[in-house]
């Protein structure tokens, strides 16, 4: 739970400290340690790595269906016949479970915090274990599968965020891939322990057990990394945001790290804005008026800072509506939202979860082994994301990226139509390889996009909308395609995949290099899809 914040008395120590030091800086020395190389040691390493492991259990438990659909029999949940909605429904409903866990988790992470987010995330990960591993039923095993969705949506919406906030914007980009890599690398897990137990007897029971371990690992490991100094700034405890921005910016000075907090506290108290001063730049958040309110130390700061003059005083910023979302925050919602949307309806999600099953229809021998090289090509082209996303930006690497899963779908068409699996697997891995280079990490950073008040509620937004899609996809794939063939399938994906292409070229902007204060302006009128070529290149 949050701790109480500090005094007034405290606080105005803070920040007058604060400002002593910010005084002491020049245009030429006042330059953001977020656009200086940023020194990978094993401390900030370890952040990453930690919050991460959220990743890899939304990765384990989404990908272990695979194997679990091949190992389970009907017998062993009660049944006497499995049929393909049944299947269908215990790969959907996590999706429904993942929805609840995004709603759920906007408001846990923006009261208590990004890290008592993440430790609940991890008690749900291991209660679901429990009940999907000693399942005797299908009502059970589906209940089981509802809760660890929950789980997997507080995952989705609180690591995105929780890693955009501690990772400088010349890293973020890669530092936000290894999230995906988390989820992909707990993915490629799932089908290697499913393909070593394929012969065991109730195998899929241990399956789903497994999960609990790197729950518990998290819960253990999470009072080693810092809160998100910019929650901490919210919740009214600038001496801990100072002490976090310590600990991730290890090689910083104590110059540097004011400069950096002071930017952060200007922009939450609207102190100063992009390009105007009397437009907001972020609205406070429940927290923080909680702490400061309207005659906080802040304000003082402000007058310390642009000093009146002997005629007029200090106008204090006007508070906007308390739910009203900002027109740019809707733009870059949106944004976010149709990129996750297409994420999903390309059909990625669907072929792993039933990649084994439609194998097995066309008749590869092995159906887990061919799931095992989409796992290990998702994985590999993640981490081929992670080097080139900050060096080609975002919207670069999606319109290379994109035209190569169009064309892996296509081909996978001719596969199916002829019923041979060697050209289905190759077109698919290929497809795989493209998705993963760029639609399967991006879209969760849009995070990025949304101001520090409304991120965690956009995030829940984002994530929801990759969920529901997901469950839309999920529960009628293997329906689909029987209704209206294989081939049909996968050029109704390909179309949709052209589509985002489309979306990707007109829409989705650049912010390669931009700290999260400064993203706001390039949605300030308007999509300004080429905003940082044009100012910084």
């Amino acid at each position: 739970m949050a701790t109480e914040g500090p005094s007034s008395a405290e606080t105005d120590e803070v920040y007058s400290d604060l400002y002593s030091a910010y005084s002491q800086l020049t245009d030429t020395t006042a330059k953001d340690i977020d656009h200086r190389r940023y020194p990978l040691n094993c401390k900030t390493v370890k952040i990453y790595l930690v919050a991460s492991i959220g990743g890899l259990l939304f990765g384990y438990d989404t990908g272990v269906i695979a194997g679990v659909l091949l190992g389970l029999k009907p017998q062993d949940i009660g049944l006497s016949t499995l049929s393909d909605f049944d299947k269908e429904l215990i790969t959907g409903i996590t999706s429904i479970g993942s929805v609840l866990g995004s709603v759920v988790a906007f408001p846990t992470a923006d009261f208590l915090g990004r890290k008592i987010a993440l430790a609940l995330c991890s008690v749900i990960f291991c209660t679901a274990a429990a009940v999907m591993a000693l399942s005797a039923s299908l009502f059970v095993l589906v209940t089981g599968r509802f809760i660890v969705g929950v789980a997997v949506g507080i995952a989705a919406q609180c690591v995105p965020v929780y890693l955009s906030e501690v990772s400088p914007s010349s890293v973020r980009g890669s530092v936000m891939t290894i999230n995906s890599s988390a989820i992909t690398g707990g993915q490629l897990v799932a089908c290697v322990v499913a393909w070593m137990m394929s012969s065991e007897p109730h195998s899929w029971r241990y399956l789903f057990g497994l999960s609990a371990i790197p729950a518990v690992i998290l819960m253990c490991l999470l009072k080693f990394i810092p809160e998100s100094p910019r929650w901490l700034l919210l919740d009214g405890k600038p001496q801990l945001a100072r002490e976090a921005l310590e600990i991730i910016y290890a090689d910083a000075s104590e110059l540097e790290i004011s400069n950096k907090l002071l930017k952060m506290v200007r922009d939450l108290t609207k102190l100063r804005c992009y390009q105007d001063e009397n437009q907001p730049l972020i609205n406070r958040a429940p927290g923080f008026n909680k702490r400061f309110g309207s005659n906080s130390s802040l304000d003082h700061v402000s007058s310390a800072r642009n000093p009146p003059s002997s005629d007029r005083s200090v106008q204090k910023p006007t508070m906007p509506k308390k739910h009203k979302m900002e027109p740019r925050t809707r733009r870059a919602l949106f944004v976010g939202c149709i990129l996750m949307f297409f994420q999903q309806a390309t059909g990625f999600n669907a072929f792993v979860y039933y990649s084994p099953v439609i194998l097995s229809r066309i008749g590869a021998s092995d159906p887990l082994l061919p799931a095992i090289a989409i796992a290990t090509v998702n994985f590999v082209f993640t981490g081929v994301a992670m080097q080139v996303v900050d060096h080609w930006g975002r919207r670069s690497t999606l319109l290379h990226t994109i035209w190569i899963m169009v064309l892996g779908l296509i081909v996978g068409s001719v596969g199916l139509q002829y019923s041979n699996p060697v050209l289905f697997l190759t077109s698919l891995l290929v497809y795989v390889a493209g998705y993963a280079s760029g639609l399967g990490s991006i879209p969760w950073m849009s995070v990025e996009f949304l101001p520090l008040n409304q991120r965690s509620l956009g995030a829940s937004i984002i994530a929801c909308t990759n969920w529901l899609t997901n469950f839309g996809i999920s529960i009628s794939f293997l329906s689909t395609m029987t209704f209206v063939g294989g081939q049909t399938s996968m050029l109704i994906f390909a179309a949709i995949t052209a589509f985002s292409w489309l979306f990707v070229c007109f829409c989705y902007p650049e912010v390669k290099g931009l700290s999260l204060e400064e993203i706001g302006q390039v949605f300030e009128e308007g999509i300004d899809i080429h905003y940082v070529y044009r100012k910084y290149h």
